[in-house]
Order: C-alpha cells, then sequence, then structure tokens
C-alpha cells in the first residue's frame, strides 16, 4: 500500500517541480502535478488484464486506482484554497 501511494505522490512532486525548473507559471504546474499523480494505474490494471490470467495480478493495480484518486483529489482540494500567484503577460 504504501508503495503504492509513494508511487502517486511521487508523480505529483514530479509533475510539480519540473514544469518549475523549466519557468512554467504556478497553475501549468499544479495542472502537471495532479495529471501526473492520476496516470498508469487503469492502464496497468488492463495490461494485467490482458496478459496473466490470475486475478491476483489485477490487484495491486486496482488498489493503486484508489491511491490514485484520493492523491489527485487532495492535491486539487489544498489547491483550490491556495491562490496561485500567476504572472500576467
Amino acid at each position: 500500500q504504501l508503495a503504492m501511494c509513494l508511487l502517486h505522490v511521487a508523480g505529483g512532486i514530479v509533475g510539480y517541480v519540473l514544469p518549475a525548473i523549466a519557468g512554467y507559471d504556478e497553475t501549468v504546474r499544479r495542472t502537471t502535478a495532479i495529471e501526473t499523480a492520476m496516470k498508469s494505474s487503469a492502464f496497468g490494471f488492463l495490461l494485467a488484464s490482458l496478459h496473466f490470467s490470475s486475478f491476483a495480478v489485477r490487484v495491486p493495480a486496482a488498489v493503486s486506482v484508489v491511491w490514485m484518486s484520493l492523491v489527485g483529489s487532495i492535491m486539487a482540494v489544498i489547491w483550490r484554497y491556495i491562490p496561485a500567484n500567476t504572472k500576467e503577460a
């Protein structure tokens, strides 16, 4: 469980830091972080379903979907109440 949670948290952090390094504004950073944190779980479940007959192989990806939803939703709720400091061009 911890590894799956950390996968999505790390994805969110990397999705926030890399656009910051590249010079993007806060809105782009937040969007990229949420999108990055909420990827790959459903795809992992699909691949496990297609390539393995055992249902046990599908469980980690299915549990990861729950963590993906929680992490992405928490990030969105937190950032909803913290104003983004955007630079006007």
